[in-house]
């Protein structure tokens, strides 16, 4: 199969719950789109077909930058398929290496994610299975959240649930998603907003650290310490973290959601308040409630204007009264 309804086919890159994905070009606008062809088991189920469809339509009415759009949800040559913005780059957890990022660095892009989630819950959608694997970094340096809304059809999803419900025996629970579980979720308990917010802030606690915030041999020791145990924080682990973001990180991975930020927008400007101080202690700016704008500019011209004036009227006012 070459094309698929307007979309050539161009590579297959790779499979996952929603079935194989490739990289296609969109011949009628001339971009670059990842197609997603959704399995039989599910395209050729009534009920989960009509709940994948109302997933993605909610999903695809999130437009943000840091979310990679959900373009079309069609049907070509017997195939049900999503038409998502392709999106190149590394996975977050590929840029991590087990390695801590520049503090400033993981605030930026905790602050996209966080922005991004702000937009999505606006919108009454949630991504349920945030972690480094569903981030990628473009060229540009621009965070991208992949799946939103997705996460009840995505391998990652299902490894969540399956941990939470323990279903799954030890070995088939990615060991790469217990650790971003909120704990209500590890609970198989009521999800909001809020979870969403637990997950971005380990995702956080692992770029200022390099390590999971609840590490395990196994998905069940993982899943524990994310509803028993409290993360260190991260400046324990690495003194190069700025004190500032501690108690941010505390709070989003608090065991309850009450204890945690009320929406993202709350922990989007944290992070930001945190960004500006240290900027100021890089130099690289200040902000502008610290320097007022009269004292970034010269105000000699305009002396000096007022002077040339006021020297001509006291000039014509000799000349008048002599």
């Amino acid at each position: 199969m070459d094309t698929l309804a307007h979309y050539r086919l161009l590579e297959q890159i790779g499979a996952g719950g929603l079935g194989d994905v490739f990289r296609a070009r969109d011949t009628k606008v001339g971009r670059t789109v990842a197609i997603k062809i959704v399995p039989d088991a599910i395209a050729g189920d009534p009920d989960a077909r009509a709940r994948l469809v109302a997933d993605a339509r909610l999903a695809a009415s999130v437009s943000h930058p840091n979310v990679a759009t959900l373009f079309e949800v069609g049907e070509d040559q017997g195939h049900l398929f999503l038409a998502i913005e392709f999106v190149p780059g590394e996975p977050l957890r590929q840029v991590i290496g087990g390695r801590p990022l520049h503090p400033r660095r993981a605030v930026e892009i905790a602050v996209q994610i966080a922005d991004a989630l702000a937009e999505a819950h606006a919108a009454g959608v949630r991504h349920l299975d945030l972690s480094p694997d569903t981030i990628v970094l473009t060229p540009k340096g621009t965070a991208k959240l992949l799946d939103l809304g997705l996460s009840a059809w995505t391998a990652g999803g299902r490894a969540r649930t399956a941990a939470a419900v323990r279903l799954a025996s030890e070995g088939q629970t990615e060991l790469t998603t217990a650790s971003y579980l909120s704990p209500e979720q590890a609970l198989g308990g009521t999800v909001d907003d809020r979870s969403d917010l637990f997950s971005l802030g380990a995702v956080l606690f692992e770029m200022l650290t390099g390590r999971p915030a609840f590490a395990g041999a196994t998905p069940t020791d993982q899943a524990l310490g994310v509803m028993q145990a409290p993360a260190p924080p991260p400046g324990r682990l690495n003194p190069g973290v700025p004190a500032e973001l501690d108690p941010i990180v505390e709070r989003a991975l608090a065991k309850t959601p009450d204890a945690r930020y009320a929406s993202a927008a709350a922990m989007a400007a944290d992070l930001r308040s945190v960004a500006a101080v240290l900027d100021i202690r890089s130099g690289d700016s200040a902000p502008p409630s610290l320097v007022p704008a009269v004292a970034q500019r010269s105000w000699w011209p305009v002396v000096l204007a007022l002077l040339v004036i006021l020297a001509l009227a006291a000039g014509l006012w000799w000349w008048l009264s002599g």
